[in-house]
């Protein structure tokens, strides 16, 4: 099984969220957010066959300047519009790839304090295995 970590204000079109089997939807008030005070993020599970193309097809809707996770038990997908990068969890956080998705986050604008993705994703790891 793979889950997935998205806020609807990442997407073009947020209900492409309604495709699939929503496990908790949460609101998070980020006032240093950039975007919006309130992000409504939803924890998602998704069929570990197909995982590829829901990547695929998720992609196409993402907003620029925008990330998501997907993961399973030991790996985590952190997906741009355009780019995904896929690291072992837990020994990836000081990978080369790792390193790699910070850049590419500075490349797309993503102020600092969201490009920890161990910190921002740490807290979502166990909502998963419930």
């Amino acid at each position: 099984m793979f889950y997935g970590l998205i806020d609807s204000a990442s997407l073009k079109n947020p209900t492409l969220l309604n495709k699939f089997k929503h496990l908790k939807v949460t609101i998070q008030y980020e006032p240093e957010s950039p975007t919006a005070k309130y992000h409504y993020i939803f924890l998602l599970e998704f069929n570990t066959e197909k995982i590829g193309k829901i990547i695929s097809d998720y992609q196409k809707e993402m907003l620029y300047s925008w990330y998501s996770f997907f993961w399973s038990k030991n790996l985590l997908y952190i997906v741009f519009d355009s780019e995904f990068f896929k690291i072992d969890i837990p020994s990836g956080w000081s990978s080369d790839i790792y390193k790699a998705a910070q850049l590419f986050g500075r490349k797309q604008k993503i102020p600092e304090i969201y490009l920890d993705f161990k910190k921002q994703f740490h807290p979502y790891l166990k909502m998963g295995k419930k």
